[in-house]
């Protein structure tokens, strides 16, 4: 999971800090991006918000590429409530 600010240029971490972005949702951005589910569901155990938007206004949702990673992040979401 620490190698995630490593992948992401500095600026756009920058740029997600200073919208005051919480660093565990940024990380929730970046792992949504990847499809990497361990991480994802790290995260959100740790109380990331899968519907915090990026600069582009995506949200975690929004960056996945598959409808698995999706619905696992819907239920547990689910899971939770």
């Amino acid at each position: 999971m620490g190698m995630l600010a490593v992948e992401v240029s500095y600026d756009k971490m920058d740029a997600l800090l200073n919208q005051n972005i919480h660093p565990v949702d940024i990380l929730l951005l970046m792992a949504a991006s990847e499809g990497d589910k361990p991480k994802i569901e790290k995260l959100l155990r740790a109380g990331a918000s899968y519907t915090v938007k990026d600069a582009d206004g995506r949200t975690a949702l929004d960056r996945v590429a598959s409808n698995e990673i999706k619905d696992f992040i819907l239920s547990f979401s689910v899971q939770k409530a």
